[in-house]
Order: structure tokens, then sequence, then C-alpha cells
């Protein structure tokens, strides 16, 4: 009885064999929605507010009758992993008449945006406004 006490207790006392387990992969950031509407030649909201670093799926809903642009100046080229449900070039986002164009981004530098419809009569208009990323 002794001798199995005196292996129990020498038993405890080596460090185990055993691996230790893994760590634990950071948590993936959930992706936050935000709605943009595009109606009477405005942005609603005007101010779009994102954080950096978060993933985020911007849903540009155009309710007007003519089609337009989701142009902020240099803010999709500070966004990482940049991808849009409707082709875009130098920044530019169209969003034709009556649609929905999804568009994901993970912005990565902390500032203001400025933001346009860049259409003919859009900004004469008041379709202006900022993204802003803190």
């Amino acid at each position: 009885m002794k001798l199995a006490a005196l292996a129990l207790a020498l038993a405890a006392a080596l460090p185990s064999s055993a691996t230790p387990a893994p760590p634990r992969a950071a948590a993936r950031p959930k992706i936050v929605t935000v709605t943009v509407v595009m109606q009477d030649r405005h942005f609603r909201p005007n101010v779009i507010q994102l954080t950096r670093n978060r993933p985020t799926r911007m849903v540009l809903v155009n309710r007007d009758v003519s089609g337009h642009n989701f142009d902020a100046q240099g803010f999709l080229d500070a966004c990482d992993d940049v991808h849009a449900s409707a082709p875009f070039s130098d920044g530019v986002l169209p969003v034709p008449s009556q649609s929905t164009v999804s568009l994901y981004v993970t912005p990565r530098v902390a500032r203001p945006f400025d933001l346009k419809s860049s259409v003919a009569l859009d900004v004469a208009s008041g379709m202006t406004g900022q993204v802003l990323v803190y």
C-alpha cells in the first residue's frame, strides 16, 4: 500500500508528457452592415461612420430613377479586402437606378473621406457627404 502511494506521489511530481493545448486563434471581428440610401439626390446618412480594421458590408440602395456613383476619393485605396457586387474603377462605384449594390471593405486608415456622386448635376444638387473612419 505504501508503495502505491509513493508511486502516485512521484507520478504527480513529474512533469506531464502530454503536449499543451495549442493557443486559440484570435476570433475574427464580426462583419458590420451599414446601409446607405441614395434618394432625391442625397446620401442618407450623409456621414457614414466606420471603424478602422472592422470588416464592413456597405449596402448602397439607389431609390432614384437615375443612376448615381459612390465616389469617396481615396477611401477604397485606404481599405483592404475590397469587393463589390458590381464592377468599379478608380475608386468610383456606380449604383444603377433603382438597384442595390453591396461593397465589402476593411478600412485601414482613420480619417474623413469626402463622398459625392460624380454623375452630372448630383453634386450641384447636394449629393455630397463624408465617410468617417475612426
